[in-house]
């Protein structure tokens, strides 16, 4: 049901099709654009994200001329990370005016919160979307850095590597909840290379039950991730109790977006009958997609993001490995699909109603 993840060698815009990104501070960023064609001669539009508060860093302007380049007329879009609230109708209204048809959604510069907010402004308005994800090459922290940091007791500080604090845990209309205010919460976050993101819900949210997974690199090399960030969040895990029933620790891959919402929707029918589901994209870029399908299906799952102060540029990614595509189609209809099969699986529902006589 849920499309497989395929590699990507050229990338060309279809008629009406807008291409969204963003212009981040990692090189990969500027991959999707760098290789970006058309397959029309009437020029295509690109709606590109530019972030506030600003900082010099960013990519923006270099993401701007590689798509002006590609025959793009580009659309600059205000992201401010710490008043997001207003973003879902800007980008409605942009891609209104626009005349899309498509959407071609690069996630590689994107901030968490913003992938969510598109993809469900895109199911909205059912357009047909696919999603474009560049594999960094190299990510921060290395290895020796991370021990560095452990054996110095610094791995808990978020300066220690590519964030310098939090600012606030940020929500926005658009993929907010009322529903079970009166039930205890259970919270669900991903491990990462900073401890403050999941303290900060916490302090927050107060959950009542407090759910983490983690993430597992698909590259051998890699791997020494998994562990470190989970060693990260080990005093926070102890903290709360979070797995029952001496499970290990949770953990998908951080690629294969297919198996963490797998996960999420476990854990979803396991506490939505008894707690508010509250869930915080604190993973990585594919671990957001799955967030974001949890969220588009039920829509008493409300989202919570801890939005940084800013960012050590130098200490993210560098790089392309490998480029990725996933395509959903028509969003508003694959998600309504998505919906019936869960009702079939969980609650042995048919996807259809049934019409019955009754004497």
């Amino acid at each position: 049901m849920l499309p497989q993840l395929k590699p990507v060698k050229g990338l060309a815009l279809q008629p009406h099709e807008a291409f969204v990104g963003a212009g981040g501070f990692e090189e990969r960023a500027l991959e999707f654009p760098r290789i970006l064609g058309l397959s029309h001669i009437s020029g295509g539009t690109a709606i590109l994200i530019r972030y506030l508060p600003h900082d010099d860093k960013n990519k923006f302007a270099d993401a701007s001329s590689l798509l002006s380049g590609a025959g793009c007329q580009v659309m600059p879009l205000v992201y401010d990370r710490y008043n997001p609230g207003s973003f879902d109708s800007l980008l409605r209204d942009t891609l209104v005016y626009a005349e899309a048809r498509a959407v071609c959604l690069d996630v590689s510069g994107m901030s968490r919160l913003a992938i969510m907010i598109v993809a469900d402004v895109v199911r909205e308005l059912n357009l047909p979307l696919r999603i474009l994800y560049a594999e960094a090459s190299d990510y921060a922290p290395s290895q020796e850095e991370f021990e560095a940091a452990r054996s110095g007791g610094q791995q808990h500080l978020p300066t220690s590597f590519i964030h310098t604090g939090i600012y606030d845990v940020m929500r926005v209309p658009q993929l907010s909840s009322i529903r079970m205010q009166n039930h205890g919460t259970a919270l669900i976050a991903f491990d990462s290379f900073n401890e403050a993101l999941c303290q900060a819900l916490v302090n927050v949210i107060n959950p009542s039950r407090f759910i983490l997974i983690n993430g597992r690199p698909p590259r051998q090399e890699l791997r020494w991730r998994e562990a470190a960030t989970e060693y990260v969040h080990h005093r926070l895990r102890d903290e709360w109790s979070i797995e029952d029933d001496n499970d290990p620790v949770k953990a998908t891959s951080t690629l294969q977006y297919e198996q963490t919402y797998d996960l999420l929707v476990a854990i979803y029918w396991r506490f939505s009958d008894s707690h508010r589901i509250i869930i915080a994209p604190t993973g990585s870029k594919m671990q957001t997609v799955a967030c974001y399908l949890l969220r588009a299906v039920h829509d008493d799952v409300h989202v919570e993001y801890p939005t940084v102060q800013g960012f050590f540029a130098d200490k993210y990614s560098t790089g392309v490995r490998e480029r990725w595509q996933i395509d959903f189609g028509k969003m508003g209809q694959f998600v309504t699909k998505l919906r019936k099969r869960e009702l079939r699986v969980h609650l042995h529902l048919p996807e259809e109603p049934v019409n019955a006589e009754v004497e």
